[in-house]
This record gives C-alpha cells, structure tokens and sequence, in this order.
C-alpha cells in the first residue's frame, strides 16, 4: 500500500467515523425531519465515495472489497441523482452498515 492510499483510507475512516457518531442513537423520524442532519450524513457519505475512487488501482487489487464499489456507486447517486435519493434507504444503510465500513477501514489502516 502506497502513502496517497493510506492517506486516503485516513480521511474515509474520518468521514465513516462522523456518519457513525451522528448515526449513534438518531431515529428514522428524526432523520427524515432534519435537513441538516441528512445533509451532514449524505455529504459524509459522499465524501466516503469520493476518496474510494482516488484508491489506486493496485490498491483495490491488493484489497479487493465490494465495499469500494458500493461506496463509488453510492456517491454518483448522491451527488448525480440528489431529487432521487430515497431517505429511507440511506438511514438504514448508514445505521446499518457504517460499523461495517468502520471495521474494515480501521483494519487497513
């Protein structure tokens, strides 16, 4: 792993930990009823997409994860499709499987 991926992987966990932290202990309802807390989310989310697709090519061949891709996929929705963002769906992810993304970021690192 080169020094630009491990900086990478940093600023991910960064953003994974921000969308965990907000996560712990937000209701659905809450969630849904403040823009600002969706925004603070998604924009986390985002970033998180954002810095796996500057992983390098032979870092994602090292340590090949579907996470990368789901990760990818999601920040093109976010930041291409924003009218078409299902709130419902992004909760449960985020509440869901951050820990996951967490878990294995920290691993690498």
């Amino acid at each position: 792993m080169n020094d630009k991926d491990k900086r990478i992987l940093k600023g991910m966990l960064e953003f994974a930990n921000r969308v965990a932290k907000r996560m712990d202990g937000l209701s659905h309802e809450l969630f849904v009823s403040d823009i600002d807390m969706q925004d603070a989310i998604l924009y986390a989310l985002g970033q998180l997409g954002e810095k796996a697709n500057s992983l390098s090519g032979g870092f994602m061949e090292m340590y090949p994860s579907d996470e990368w891709h789901s990760l990818i996929g999601l920040r093109n929705r976010l930041f291409h499709s924003y009218e078409d963002i299902n709130l419902d769906r992004v909760y449960e992810m985020a509440k869901n499987d951050i820990a996951g993304v967490v878990e294995l970021l920290r691993g690498l690192i």
